[in-house]
């Protein structure tokens, strides 16, 4: 610290106080802004899985795509996969 900026022992109650008060003042200030950051963090990821979750269900089927393209084995083969792990019936 700077030899001509007292301590804050060395300082009147009032100016204590008063030190203190704006010091609180600016931690409170500073968690406002990052629990403001931090919101409008999950708000962006939330909304990027939103996007990714209403694509995922307007989109075909993994089974019907290669179906589409002539790949019957191939969706066949995805089909049993899902029934076997339980996803499908």
């Amino acid at each position: 610290m700077s030899e001509d900026v007292p301590s804050l022992g060395e300082v009147a109650p009032d100016a204590q106080r008063l030190a203190l008060a704006y010091y609180e003042a600016g931690l409170d200030h500073g968690f406002q802004l990052g629990y403001r950051a931090a919101e409008a963090d999950h708000e962006a990821a939330w909304a990027a899985f939103a996007a990714l979750a209403r694509r995922a269900a307007t989109t075909q089927a993994y089974d019907e795509l290669c179906q589409q393209r002539g790949e019957s084995e191939r969706a066949e083969r995805h089909r049993r996969f899902m029934r076997e792990r339980g996803i499908t019936p």
